[in-house]
């Protein structure tokens, strides 16, 4: 044991609670207050707008102030953010819609930083063998990683998914920082259902730091697509085994276009948006096993071979039979307008409060079920179904677990992809085949008969 090794992580954990309330009070009140106009200083409260009166929402300011904060403090915030984001029933829609810019403006690192980070991983003798050439401009920056294009000694081209320097540290002492504020609020707010929505953020985070995950990853899902009499319609990326760590991963560039590059309602575009849809519907109903952000730059048109591949595959949801079965019974219960078996499935999905009054809960879906019917399904937005079910069971404090949520929003995404690429689409359509065989392989005669024993 080193002298006075035990009082690093206390050390560490002070220091970063300072950096941490410094950059909430950068980013707070003061600074909040004059995007609405209002300025604080020695000669008191004044309008810095008059002629010019501010027509943003306090929440929309706010949510603003909150996702630059999120970005100061780096990659365990953007994260967190980036989960708020996809819960407006929790935060609200206008914060929720600030948070978004989290996805995709992270700040970049330097390629020096790439580079010594890389010759740390590999060594510098195999950096010096692998690599021919790495262009120095990011492809894109994460907020956990960074990817650039570069080639090898023997000619091929790889993207290079490099993590961001103390990125695994930091993290770890972030959660640990935030699972103590957590814990104490729990105790103040118990309805809030703070503990397991930390449990499931943590896990997910924890996983993404780990690139032999992603490895892994892909494995899954190509054994998962691989046929044994045709060649699948849906690829995922190959990667080098001897160029792989942690913190790094070698992959195989996709050649083709980006669903965000076809042109709509297109041959390519149409075909594009059937393969899409249909292979994260299988992928959650018969897999268990999904890409949790399908949105339109993660996926690629092959033109050539009329496939579609699916890229960055570090975030992904994972599902019981019993967890797809549960869902299935949802989306079935919204589509046919059951108030009853809508309420009792999205209950089920849930853990209930020690307050939760089933009867408020079923009152506050057939509201929504109301809405649906006056406006016609025709007419619904189905996320907008979606947020305001799960506002619903947050207003009577049911806490939805995150998989399902991941699973939620991976069918929206897909589905707002889709209809971009083909007006015509449907994703009630293309599901319920999918959806039936989800039922059948559940509905087997032996289970009754040992459930009777």
């Amino acid at each position: 044991m080193k002298p006075f090794s035990w009082i690093k992580t206390p050390l560490s954990m002070m220091v970063r609670t300072q950096q941490i309330s410094y950059a909430i009070s950068r980013r707070g009140a003061a600074a909040g207050l004059k995007d609405l106009g209002i300025e604080v200083g020695k000669r008191g409260v004044a309008l810095i707008t008059r002629n010019q009166p501010t027509s943003r929402s306090f929440d929309s300011i706010f949510g603003k102030r909150l996702a630059a904060t999120f970005i100061d403090l780096g990659p365990t915030f953007i994260k967190l953010g980036q989960m708020l984001a996809q819960r407006p029933d929790w935060v609200g829609e206008d914060i929720a819609r600030e948070l978004r810019i989290l996805f995709d403006r992270i700040p970049g690192i330097s390629y020096r930083k790439v580079e010594k980070i890389l010759k740390s991983e590999w060594g510098k003798d195999k950096f010096r063998k692998a690599i021919l050439k790495i262009e120095k401009k990011p492809l894109a920056s994460a907020s956990l990683s960074q990817t650039h294009v570069a080639s090898l000694r023997d000619g091929r081209e790889v993207i290079l998914k490099v993590q961001k320097p103390k990125v695994e540290q930091l993290v770890r002492l972030d959660l640990q920082l935030i699972e103590s504020a957590v814990t104490v609020l729990e105790t103040l707010y118990p309805k809030l259902s703070l503990k397991l929505a930390f449990n499931d953020f943590k896990q997910a985070t924890l996983r993404e730091i780990d690139y032999r995950e992603e490895a892994k990853n892909i494995d899954r899902f190509q054994k998962n697509n691989r046929t044994v009499f045709s060649s699948s319609s849906v690829v995922f990326p190959n990667y080098e085994k001897d160029l792989l760590t942690k913190r790094v991963i070698a992959l195989a560039p996709m050649r083709g276009k980006k669903a965000s590059e076809l042109k709509n309602n297109s041959r390519a575009a149409k075909r594009a948006a059937h393969l899409g849809a249909t292979a994260v519907l299988e992928q959650i109903f018969e897999h268990g096993f999904f890409h949790a952000d399908p949105h339109a730059g993660n996926l690629f048109f092959l033109e050539d071979s009329g496939k579609l591949g699916f890229i960055d595959l570090g975030l992904v949801g994972q599902l019981e039979p019993q967890d797809r079965l549960k869902f299935s019974r949802v989306m079935l219960a919204i589509v046919k307008r059951d108030r009853n078996n809508l309420a009792r499935s999205l209950y089920a999905l849930g853990v209930a409060g020690k307050t939760t009054q089933y009867s408020e809960f079923e009152l506050g879906i057939q509201k929504i079920l109301d809405g649906i019917k006056s406006k016609g399904m025709k007419n619904i937005k189905i996320n907008k179904v979606v947020d305001e079910l799960f506002e619903v069971a947050h207003s009577n404090q049911i806490y939805i677990p995150n998989r399902y949520l991941m699973m939620i929003r991976s069918c929206l995404m897909i589905e707002g992809v889709a209809k971009e690429l083909d007006k015509d689409i449907s994703l009630v359509g293309l599901a319920a085949p999918i959806l039936t065989r989800t039922v059948l392989k559940n509905f087997n005669p032996l289970r009754i008969l040992r459930l009777g024993k």
